[in-house]
């Protein structure tokens, strides 16, 4: 089982990072000239191009949807808004980390359009897929993110030729974890557990859970599911990053699942803040559950707090990139 086997079991929680520096609105302003990055190569045909236009599907405040066609480059310059928000004073830090983003978002686009195909668009705008927030009406993405998206119009991470799963998450906790570990089956050799000694940003949490509670969390799913009676819960294997790769559940019936599959039984009823990542420790105090753990996202691929982090030491967004993807390439379609 390869990519899509896991790429379907994937739920992107948690991934909106509020990085230091980044915060607040700039002035909507005009997109600066082009500069392609040093190194890019053309993909192989079949890529979609920076004119192409995708289908995404839009949630209003009242939980309408709507489908919204919006050019590619537009599309990324949303995702960068959402997933970075605009910092108060842009440094060439902030830059280049605007243009690591930009390249995570146009790489993961255009590997996944048509994920939705049978519900008639191509990509939806929460952490499924990728974060999007469109500008309001008669306004534009500010001058920073126009200009990053520019600075690398075209360009996406490729494998054997390819664009990339380019999957990310907010915080590593200082080293990622490899696809298969989160997510199970077989994954890409680009999703590999790598050390990230940038990421030294404390992100400690810490979740107080009444059992019974719990308990019914775990109830909504076959997967999970105990049964009347929930009486322990115990991480029984970790991967290298120390996430969660086994989680026994004891209670009426007794369940081995995986650490994604127990984070996202809860998280779909507390919200994504409540486990923020599967880099967790669980004890039992009298009735109730202690989960404490650090980092926020799934795991794999970039770290976005690391990756900021070296951008402030003066890493190239190209360095970046292949630092949380090894063995990839940058190319220009």
């Amino acid at each position: 089982m390869g990519t899509e086997h896991w790429r379907r079991r994937a739920v992107r929680l948690g991934l909106l990072c509020l990085l230091p520096g980044f915060g607040g609105l700039l002035p909507a302003c005009a997109s600066a000239p082009r500069v392609a990055p040093p190194g890019a190569t053309p993909t192989r045909p079949g890529v979609p191009t920076p004119g192409a236009v995708l289908r995404v599907a839009l949630q209003d405040e009242e939980g309408r949807s709507r489908v919204e066609s919006v050019l590619l480059e537009d599309y990324v310059a949303g995702c960068v808004a959402a997933e970075l928000g605009t910092a108060a004073t842009v440094t060439p830090a902030h830059a280049r980390m605007y243009r690591v983003q930009a390249i995570l978002c146009r790489t993961f686009a255009s590997a996944n359009l048509g994920r939705h195909a049978a519900g008639g668009y191509d990509l939806c705008a929460t952490s499924h897929c990728q974060l999007y927030r469109p500008p309001p009406p008669g306004a534009a993405p500010t001058r920073s993110i126009l200009e990053a998206v520019d600075a690398t119009r075209g360009v996406v991470i490729v494998y054997d030729g390819r664009p990339i799963q380019a999957v990310y998450h907010a915080h590593c906790g200082g080293r990622t974890s490899a696809a298969e570990s989160v997510w199970g089956g077989r994954s890409e050799p680009y999703l590999a557990s790598v050390v990230d000694s940038f990421c030294r940003t404390d992100s400690r949490w810490r979740l107080t859970i009444d059992g019974g509670r719990l308990r019914d969390l775990l109830n909504r799913g076959p997967r999970t599911g105990v049964g009347r009676r929930l009486d322990g819960v115990e991480v029984t294997a970790r991967d290298e990053a120390e996430r969660a790769l086994t989680v026994t559940l004891s209670g009426t019936r007794s369940q081995k699942v995986r650490g994604e599959e127990f984070r996202a039984a809860v998280v779909q009823g507390l919200g994504a803040q409540s486990i923020r990542s599967t880099r967790f420790w669980i004890r039992r105090d009298g009735k109730s559950f202690v989960i404490e753990g650090s980092g926020s996202g799934h795991g794999v691929g970039l770290c976005q707090a690391g990756a900021m982090a070296r951008a402030e030491a003066g890493d190239s967004p190209e360095a970046i990139v292949r630092h949380y993807y090894p063995g990839t390439s940058l190319a220009l379609r």
